[in-house]
């Protein structure tokens, strides 16, 4: 069974909390929160490891510090072979909100994104003819909502394949059904699901033929604490 999950991420952490983070997740990784200037970039990116390992060790025979991953060639990641290669994962972050998926055996896609103003040309360039033309045919006041379903949905779906951008943005589209739902004509077998998580975020999901949950399940840091004791 695919789940969703989803976990704010605080504007400060208490010591014991963050050391015992720090402690599980791979060298690269403290190495690079040690490198942030923004201590909200270093939560953003040890928080997704860690809640990838806690969620992972349930669904494997390992603990969190055992786990180990690897990439392919485009940079998707996945568990090491000497792991249990075959459970599917992928995790994003922006803003306040980390987004893991996972669990069946379908590959996976996640993206969140903060939605900031935009200008709407970026359209042109990266969305497939039949977007930018929905987008410019939507209400002035839903255009910013609509650019970031398309591209949090587009996202979405790069990752699963697992070629992130070096797969054109523009060489698919989303199309959104008369129930709300959306759908790409390029990925018939792929369900999707589009949702705001708050006021200034949102969220995508898709799955190469499994079906996804309605909603995300919220984490909390304190049930991520937990979890490593």
């Amino acid at each position: 069974m695919i789940t969703i999950q989803v976990l704010q991420v605080p504007a400060e952490l208490p010591e014991t909390y963050w050391n015992l983070f720090l402690s599980y997740v791979s060298e690269e990784r403290r190495g690079q929160a040690a490198r942030f200037v923004h201590q909200v970039d270093a939560y953003r990116s040890v928080l997704g490891e860690v809640l990838t390992r806690v969620t992972l060790s349930k669904l494997t025979s390992l603990r969190p510090g055992e786990l180990s991953f690897t990439r392919n060639k485009y940079g998707k990641p996945s568990l090491s072979l000497s792991n249990d290669a075959d459970v599917q994962f992928n995790v994003s972050h922006s803003g306040n909100w980390i987004a893991l998926i996972s669990g069946g055996d379908a590959d996976l896609g996640v993206d969140v994104e903060k939605i900031s103003p935009i200008d709407m040309k970026i359209a042109e360039r990266f969305f497939s003819i039949t977007e930018s033309g929905f987008l410019a045919a939507e209400p002035a006041e839903m255009q910013l909502e609509t650019f970031y379903r398309l591209w949090t949905l587009k996202e979405s779906y790069i990752k699963a394949v697992g070629m992130g951008l070096s797969m054109p943005l523009d060489s698919f589209s989303m199309i959104r059904n008369a129930d709300g739902n959306w759908h790409s004509p390029e990925a018939a077998a792929y369900p999707f699901l589009s949702l705001r998580l708050d006021h200034g975020h949102m969220i995508a999901a898709c799955s190469a033929g499994e079906a996804l949950p309605s909603q995300p399940n919220v984490i909390t840091i304190e049930e991520l604490y937990q979890a490593l004791l």
